[in-house]
């Protein structure tokens, strides 16, 4: 039996929404990786889905609204370079603290970029590539923007 109560003064963690698009990461262990979610990226859990032994084996994470992983438990995990996921985030500055003090690799320190964000690039404990994006100027227009971008990467003859 399911109960599902909604607090108004909750916050976003537990409204229930369609989500438009979620990642699903295989991990070795759910609880270590909760925790690192958790304490660098402040994920919270929406919903841990236990298996017939009572175990969990799936866990619902959910950063921001629409920043939703399913974290499944799996003991043969192969992250790859092939994927980056990137996380829109209001305080990248906590996020690189959070990810020092967790002893978290750290591909990119905290980076300006030409399109107007400054980036920084993580790994979790299973290997999966973070880039966690700041904007910097939120009233620059996308045109803006792009004239910035273009600029940098123009080949000059």
């Amino acid at each position: 039996m399911v109960i599902c109560i909604n607090l108004k003064d909750e916050t976003e963690m537990h409204e229930f929404y369609q989500m438009p698009l979620f990642v699903k990461l295989k991990v070795k262990n759910i609880e270590k990786s909760k925790v690192w979610y958790k304490s660098v990226l402040d994920f919270h859990s929406v919903f841990d889905f236990p298996d017939d032994k009572g175990t969990v084996s799936m866990t619902h994470l959910r950063g921001e609204k629409y920043q939703d992983l399913m974290l499944i438990k799996d003991e043969k995990v192969n992250a790859s370079s092939s994927v980056i996921i990137n996380l829109f985030s209001h305080n990248i500055h906590n996020i690189y603290q959070s990810a020092l003090e967790n002893k978290t690799s750290i591909i990119q320190e905290p980076t300006v970029t030409p399109w107007n964000a400054k980036e920084l690039t993580i790994k979790d404990p299973d290997g999966y590539i973070f880039t966690i994006t700041e904007s910097i100027d939120s009233n620059k227009s996308f045109d803006c923007v792009i004239e910035n971008v273009k600029g940098k990467f123009d080949r000059k003859e």
